[in-house]
């Protein structure tokens, strides 16, 4: 059955309509692995003391490598990039003076960070400027991921960590289902749905989860909240006028604006263009699952795929393409597509089943997914998918924030 993040709540939907189709053959899609040049990063000419200093040279040389621009070179055989400088404890933090030199080009690094966070965040940032003025692509070192913990179907709760997987934090304590956490474009507020109350209706955690606000408490199903580029509206799924429908909501005074009317279909999953002007979503109205596009203005829809036994979960990158998770007969894989080619354009990242929920990072170019309860970093440029965190636990549906 289709599994996105809202499919717990529709999934009754289907079963009452009847909704039973066959899978129709699997899709034919290329897979592009291109590679990439990385720059040998050299540490050699780096002093590094204490165990403060060690912390922060570790998770800048992680952050390094798993940007993809990178390599981190073994000591004594030099770089394109070197590090020279030092980095000492200070107390309970470090006093860095980095110099980044690379062919004709070199920038200083001078900070002063107390405490295991801000020394994790300093590396975090450092790492972000090697890449915007090495490689030239946004980092993504100081970004955030936010994911559901499923302890069980009607007992889950929303979980936080940094890029590289550390730094985990439960946001929600209320052991009830929880599904869909969006980021807002603030990178600080998430939205999700809760059944908190008994049935689902949709929040907004304000501030990493300090506060929390209800959006939606329509009668019926409140779910798919997805923020807008300029954090205006909010795209979700509503059934208080009867079927499961896509809307629009704005947030300031609550005016809602329906953009579906398919009466013998469900919709699900809403994601913003960059641009803020159209939706992706999915629909079952041709009787599977595929991904869908409304423009907000005419509220016109268009499906964009065919192949494949469902597509679900799509993500919108900054960069133009649509992210999506598709069923064929080795399972669920991930798949990427150009919205403005269409079909021609999907190109699978995954080569073996099992994977769900992708999400874009900000560069455009890595993934967080879903696989066997935990959570993986993808590359589309080929490097081997890192498994984010090995704490236990059911991790599912992730989000990647855009700062």
């Amino acid at each position: 059955m289709l599994r996105i993040f809202v499919w717990p709540v529709l999934l009754s939907v289907l079963v009452l309509t009847g909704a039973v189709y066959a899978a129709p053959a699997p899709p034919v899609i290329s897979v592009v692995k291109k590679g990439t040049d990385k720059n040998s990063v050299s540490f050699d000419a780096l002093s590094v003391s204490g165990a403060n200093g060690r912390l922060f040279v570790a998770t800048l040389q992680n952050d390094l490598k798993l940007a993809g621009w990178f390599e981190v070179s073994a000591p004594g055989r030099g770089g394109s990039v070197t590090l020279s400088g030092q980095v000492a404890d200070v107390g309970s933090g470090i006093q860095s003076s980095l110099r980044v030199s690379w062919p004709g080009k070199a920038f200083n690094w001078s900070k002063v960070s107390t405490g295991r966070e801000e020394i994790r965040r300093q590396a975090h940032t450092l790492a972000d400027e090697m890449v915007r003025l090495i490689a030239g692509q946004r980092g993504i070192a100081s970004t955030k991921i936010v994911f559901v913990n499923r302890r069980a179907p009607n007992n889950a709760d929303i979980y936080m960590c940094d890029a590289d997987g550390h730094n985990m934090m439960q946001l929600t304590k209320d052991n009830v289902a929880a599904v869909g956490p969006r980021w807002a474009p603030n990178g600080r507020d998430i939205f999700y749905t809760s059944f908190v109350r008994g049935y689902p209706e949709i929040y907004r955690l304000i501030d990493y989860g300090r506060s929390r606000k209800n959006l939606a408490p329509f009668k019926g199903l409140n779910t798919g909240a997805a923020v807008s580029p300029d954090g205006a509206q909010i795209a979700l799924i509503l059934s208080y006028e009867g079927n499961p429908e896509l809307y629009v909501l704005r947030i300031a005074d609550g005016q809602l604006t329906r953009m579906t009317k398919s009466s013998h279909g469900v919709e699900a999953s809403p994601c913003w263009s960059p641009d803020g002007r159209s939706i992706v979503y999915v629909s079952d109205v041709a009787k599977t699952p595929q991904l869908y596009i409304v423009n907000v203005a005419t509220r016109q829809s268009q499906r964009l795929t065919y192949r494949g036994g469902e597509n679900v979960n799509p993500d919108w990158s900054a960069q133009g393409r649509i992210v999506y998770a598709t069923k064929g007969a080795g399972g669920w894989q991930i798949a990427t597509i150009d919205p403005r080619v269409g079909e021609s354009s999907c190109v699978l990242v995954t080569t073996t089943g099992g994977y769900e929920h992708p999400s874009w990072a900000a560069d455009g170019r890595h993934i967080v997914c879903s696989r066997s309860s935990a959570l993986y970093i993808l590359d589309t440029l080929g490097d081997p998918a890192v498994r984010l965190t090995n704490i236990p636990g059911n991790w599912m549906s992730p989000d990647w924030s855009d700062r």
